[in-house]
């Protein structure tokens, strides 16, 4: 079933249209949210409230990528359980520590998020594929280094080096978007 297909079942309110979702990317929601969650108690019951949170905004939103948009919802449900009951993964903790260091410009409160998503996405769009990959599975599916590395089919000493050379040219591009000071 395609995105579009996924969609128009939920403008026409069909009952299937959950199902339809689950069959599709129940794996890959689920995938997210025990990534950030690290338990299956816990994916059990953030992958219900994304359901209904996609059931309630569609429609009448209508996302142009419904995949990345439906990745977005359940890594923001997980991360609100998360933050709920205060529990959060080491691998999660590390990867927003090691991006914080190297961006600075204070706590995640102060930053302008749509702001520094739109200008992180255009950044990203400017690297090699590989490259990005890497900096996706790192930084937004909270990936271990080595985990990430074993995924590429790189060696860890690469994948930390080719991230640790992002995170300066991120950055630097930052500051050219005059971002950052």
């Amino acid at each position: 079933m395609t995105d579009r297909e996924l969609t128009d079942l939920y403008f026409a309110r069909s009952e299937r249209a959950v199902e339809a979702t689950q069959a599709v990317y129940g794996a890959y929601c689920r995938a997210i949210a025990l990534r950030i969650l690290g338990s299956e108690e816990d994916t059990e019951e953030c992958l219900a409230d994304v359901w209904l949170r996609v059931w309630n905004a569609v429609p009448p939103e209508r996302p142009e990528h419904f995949k990345g948009w439906l990745a977005v919802v359940t890594r923001n449900q997980a991360l609100t359980l998360r933050r709920g009951r205060a529990r959060q993964p080491q691998t999660v903790d590390s990867a927003a520590l090691e991006l914080a260091v190297d961006l600075g410009g204070g706590p995640a409160e102060e930053l302008e998020g749509k702001e520094l998503g739109r200008l992180i996405s255009d950044f990203l769009y400017g690297q090699p594929e590989a490259s990005r990959n890497l900096f996706l599975r790192r930084y937004w599916y909270g990936d271990t280094v080595e985990e990430a590395a074993r995924r590429l089919g790189w060696s860890v000493g690469r994948a930390k080096s080719t991230l640790h050379r992002m995170r300066k040219k991120l950055r630097a591009y930052l500051q050219k978007e005059e971002y950052l000071t």
